[in-house]
């Protein structure tokens, strides 16, 4: 229930934010990665990975590392790295990083290839690719998280911030 209320939601703010013009396309809400976001966080909502600080700095070092990476391939600026070369590094990055600061989050790989191989509506985005859909999506989720997982009383969530 929890996974389909969340996703419903996010399509909402989707289609709204559709209708909004930004840097010569259109802001948007939904990224595949919160499909799998909003399956931890209802399916295991005990699990390490998906305490808020996870989810949040998980997404925000993917985002950034793949907007870092995506300067050092495109042609507008001077491509230092091919682009499939950049496309595999970057989840691995992002493992590497979160890991070092204890902000594992698997799904914020995801969210770095999305970015990486991301047409030109994603490419478009630049940094506003961090606020909107990264933040926004990761705030609606976890907001959705808090309500739906404590409803039960045989449910904690989170369990830390």
């Amino acid at each position: 229930l929890g996974t389909f209320v969340s996703l419903l939601l996010l399509i909402g703010v989707d289609k709204l934010l559709q209708r909004e013009a930004y840097n010569s396309g259109h802001l948007f809400a939904l990224i595949g990665s919160f499909g799998a976001v909003s399956t931890m966080l209802f399916a295991m909502p005990q699990s390490p990975l998906v305490q808020p600080r996870n989810v949040l700095g998980g997404h925000v070092i993917a985002s950034i590392v793949a907007i870092c990476l995506d300067y050092l391939t495109n042609n507008d600026y001077h491509p230092l790295l091919p682009q499939w070369i950049a496309t595999g590094l970057a989840p691995a990055l992002v493992a590497a990083i979160s890991s070092y600061t204890g902000l594992i989050h698997p799904p914020a790989g995801a969210t770095a290839v999305i970015y990486m191989i991301g047409d030109e509506e994603i490419k478009n985005l630049g940094w506003m690719f961090l606020l909107v859909p990264v933040l926004v999506d990761c705030v609606i989720m976890l907001i959705m998280a808090l309500v739906i997982n404590n409803f039960s009383k045989a449910r904690i969530y989170p369990l830390y911030w």
